[in-house]
């Protein structure tokens, strides 16, 4: 094995890692950070890459030759159950869910292979200190495994506390509890692929939240957005339609939605966000709340989800701007 510095272990790695899937998502900025975390192995053939039962430290790259792996029968007896070829990655699963490795992984042919985190690094520091990278890795697993458990029948299923922890992990807002922007993207595409008819696209801001930021701290402000949170998922029409899209800025996908249930939506929310009472949240005087709605129905103001969200989105900042309280579609506005 030779021993690279991160400046040169990024330019020797990057372009591997673009290649695979695994990798797709990341920017070139996530590239360079995990190019410059990890490591070349130059394996002899037969050397063990991880055997069975051993904690899981780190996923695999094949950069050349072949790795085997192979698991013990009933009998004791060693079967291969897989081999991975140049391009593919191994043990990932292992490291994202924390389980001992349940088979071993050999060299074959003289094989060079590419590992994330380098030995010197630790997983749990890297997740730590780059979470958005680790977020995207896990989120790429979580769609191929998806993909797979489609196509053939695997021992993962969609219902398992496996697969429930992962979906977890990649799509649930950790400060809110709500589902993430990366759901959001997907299901806005999916909705968008399937609607026979209309789909609503809402999205808020609450005018005067900085105030709540640069009075009472980041804690108290993140204090407010649980509590939206938690009301907004009991007046809602469908949770799984309900985002944080970022920041303070939450979304609801409506499919089928008129302008009339938009609307309707709208001035439920915003009754809502309106009757709060920050000062018993943060435990200090503080204002009410004064929200802006952006509305949109696709195909009227986007056909396609990006061209829907481009549409919408701007509509809240405008709404502040003109003074507050205000709900607009793309073409006009509405006072609430």
């Amino acid at each position: 094995m030779f021993l690279y510095d991160d400046k040169k272990m990024a330019t020797d790695a990057k372009p591997l890692l673009q290649s695979a899937e695994l990798f797709s998502l990341c920017t070139d900025e996530d590239l360079s950070i995990i190019a410059s975390r990890s490591e070349f192995l130059h394996l002899s053939d037969g050397d063990a890459i991880f055997v069975e039962n051993e904690p899981p430290e780190r996923l695999y790259l094949v950069v050349r030759g072949e790795v085997v792996v192979r698991k013990k029968d009933h009998e004791g007896y060693s079967v291969d159950i897989a081999r991975f070829l140049p391009g593919d990655c191994l043990g990932e699963l292992d490291m994202f869910t924390g389980e001992n490795r349940n088979a071993s992984a050999y060299a074959l042919d003289g094989a060079t292979l590419l590992a994330f985190p380098a030995k010197r690094r630790g997983f749990d520091d890297i997740r730590e200190k780059h979470p958005g990278v680790v977020a995207k890795l896990m989120h790429t697993f979580l769609v191929q495994t998806s993909a797979r458990i489609r196509s053939v029948n695997m021992l993962v299923k969609e219902n398992s506390p496996l697969f429930q922890d992962l979906k977890k992990q990649v799509y649930v807002d950790k400060l809110t509890g709500l589902y993430n922007k990366t759901l959001f993207d997907e299901t806005l595409v999916r909705v968008l692929s399937k609607a026979q008819g209309t789909t609503g696209l809402l999205m808020y801001k609450p005018d005067n939240f900085k105030v709540i930021n640069d009075h009472y701290g980041h804690d108290g402000g993140d204090k407010v957005l649980r509590h939206i949170a938690d009301g907004l998922q009991d007046i809602v029409p469908n949770r799984d339609m309900l985002f944080r899209y970022m920041g303070n800025e939450n979304a609801v996908i409506l499919p089928n939605a008129q302008r009339d249930n938009l609307m309707e939506t709208a001035n439920i929310i915003g009754d809502y966000l309106r009757s709060i009472d920050c000062e018993s949240i943060v435990g200090q005087s503080a204002p009410r709340l004064s929200v802006s709605f952006g509305l949109g129905i696709a195909p009227e103001h986007g056909k396609t989800a990006e061209e829907l969200v481009n549409a919408v989105h701007p509509l809240s900042l405008e709404g502040r701007r003109r003074g507050g309280n205000l709900i607009l579609y793309p073409e006009g506005l509405r006072e609430s």
